[in-house]
């Protein structure tokens, strides 16, 4: 790999270019980033070959051909006059400060060129500058220019010399270039269209801490091998670039990968892009109301009273067949938290989101008549196609104190689990599904005490022939009819009489009468507690 190591405990060492190449020079550096660096001595010695870069320290000796990087904050005269003298002596290409720490007209008997380094950059910055112009040189380039399209044009020219299709994605897994042969396997196209790299590859992707060089991958579920490089940007690991290799991929290719990743770091050292603070503002004060009693004035002041002066909560939650079994299979819930946040502040900027657990919360505006449940399908689709997971979605009443919020977004959590577990993904209204929610809740409670189901049903459920769960599904399919037997016999493909027949057996052996609208009542509740809590 170019990079021997970014950390600045380390020495930063380039590999040795052969006298026929182009040999990267002070002049490189200082163009690559205005205002990065600046000369503070006479810019006659910015030819200088810059081979690496070394950190100062007392007992380390300087190298040839070298940036000596004076990283101490705020360093004493004697130690920039060390560091200049000892910089001389070892023939560096220059020693760098930061502005402002240089003692006054130590420039004009310095003896080595001095730079200046911005207070904006971090050394690691400047440290994976160079290590991307190095890349570059090696890959044949004169140097790096960040356009938009340029990290499409590295991808392009990487898939050219290794003969295979290259993926250039971020520390998230998404997509960020790439390059494709004329033919291209199943599992790259879907990374490509779906603007996410193969889960099965990011499980296999090792942290940038343990490793720094490319490594191939054998995904399970793939047709072939992938070479993974991780794009460092000091100690942050920023992003991979991935290979599908060809026929003819070189046996090189891991380390001209490694050139790539380190060229791509050029397009991720700007990065710093914080969490949009008002999201995350809004997010929190969201958490706070749901979970912790606070005012629901602290958030009204912040989103805007909504003309009607109620609101509505939405929950979200991945359904059952969701791939990975979460909102996003592959992305963290702070990630998913600030997806969530953007889509709906664009959608309605008088609302809030947060993720509590593994549900999704957010509280907006009441809009009169069928707006609001409108606006919960909409969402609910658009954020499963930004995650690429089913979801399902379930939407309180018109609501009016924080009070209320919170009662009912407890009920929401057991409507979404329920709405997770039905055969299609959904919106579906809170009023719709309250009986559902009050059995769910229920079953918890009998979850906790086991006994509270024990009674006339024992005998069929302790039964180990399939006699037991038969009658048990008669049932259930009864309750669900309404108690007509020719509507549940259908729904069970049975005939009536077979029906009837199985009710009477059911009345003699668990000794009940299902007449008696007490002990009918009480065993459609333990049918259906039992149900929730996993069948029999």
């Amino acid at each position: 790999m170019t990079i021997a190591d970014t950390h600045l405990d380390d020495t930063f060492a380039l590999e040795a270019i052969t006298t026929t190449a182009r040999r990267l020079r002070l002049r490189d550096l200082l163009v690559a980033r205005p205002g990065w660096l600046t000369v503070v001595t006479p810019a006659a010695s910015m030819d200088r070959p810059l081979s690496g870069a070394t950190r100062w320290e007392s007992a380390r000796p300087p190298i040839r051909e070298h940036l000596l990087l004076v990283t101490a904050h705020g360093p004493s005269a004697d130690d920039i006059a060390d560091a200049l003298a000892r910089g001389r002596q070892a023939e560096v290409s220059a020693v760098v400060v930061r502005t402002g720490c240089l003692p006054p007209d130590v420039e004009t008997t310095a003896g080595v060129p001095i730079l200046a380094l911005a207070h904006h950059v971090s050394w690691d910055d400047l440290m994976g500058l160079m290590g991307a112009l190095t890349g570059a040189l090696r890959l044949g380039a004169a140097g790096v220019t960040t356009t938009a399209g340029g990290l499409f044009d590295l991808a392009d020219s990487a898939a050219l010399a290794l003969d295979g299709t290259v993926v250039v994605v971020d520390s998230e897994s998404r997509v960020l270039a790439y390059a494709c042969t004329p033919t291209v396997d199943s599992e790259t196209a879907h990374t490509i269209l779906t603007r996410n790299a193969l889960p099965a590859v990011q499980s296999r992707r090792v942290p940038a801490w343990r490793r720094r060089g490319a490594t191939w991958v054998d995904a399970p579920g793939t047709e072939q091998r992938r070479l993974i490089a991780p794009i460092i940007v000091g100690d942050r690991l920023a992003g991979h670039v991935i290979l599908t290799p060809g026929v003819e991929t070189p046996d090189f290719a891991p380390r001209m990968l490694d050139d790539v990743a380190a060229v791509a770091a050029a397009w991720f050292i700007d990065e710093r892009i914080p969490a949009d603070d008002e999201d995350a503002l809004r997010t929190e004060l969201l958490r706070g109301l749901l979970t912790e009693s606070s005012a629901l004035e602290v958030i009204t002041d912040r989103l805007g009273r909504p003309p009607t002066g109620q609101w509505r909560l939405l929950c979200l939650a991945a359904h059952r067949e969701s791939a990975g079994g979460g909102l996003h299979p592959t992305m963290g819930p702070a990630a998913v938290e600030r997806v969530l946040a953007r889509s709906m502040r664009m959608l309605n900027p008088h609302s809030a989101t947060t993720m509590i657990g593994d549900v999704a919360c957010a509280l907006i505006p009441h809009t009169p008549g069928s707006g609001s449940r409108k606006f919960a399908e909409v969402f609910r689709q658009r954020a499963a196609a930004t995650l690429g997971a089913t979801l399902v979605a379930c939407l309180a009443p018109p609501l009016s104190t924080a009070d209320e919020i919170r009662n009912e977004y407890q009920s929401l959590r057991q409507a979404v689990n329920l709405l997770a577990t039905r055969a299609n993904a959904t919106t579906e209204d809170l009023s719709e599904l309250r009986p559902h929610v009050l059995i769910a809740q229920l079953a918890s409670i009998a979850a906790a005490h086991p006994a509270l189901l024990s009674g006339s049903l024992d005998l069929l459920r302790r039964d180990e022939s399939n006699r037991g769960a038969e009658y048990l599904d008669t049932l259930l399919s009864w309750f669900d009819a309404g108690c007509d037997a020719s509507r549940a016999a259908a729904a069970l493909r049975l005939h009536r009489n077979t029906f009837r027949y199985r009710l009477d057996r059911i009345e003699k052996l668990c000794a009940v009468q299902l007449s008696d609208p007490v002990q009918r009542f009480t065993l459609e509740m333990q049918v259906r507690i039992l149900a929730l809590n996993g069948g029999w």
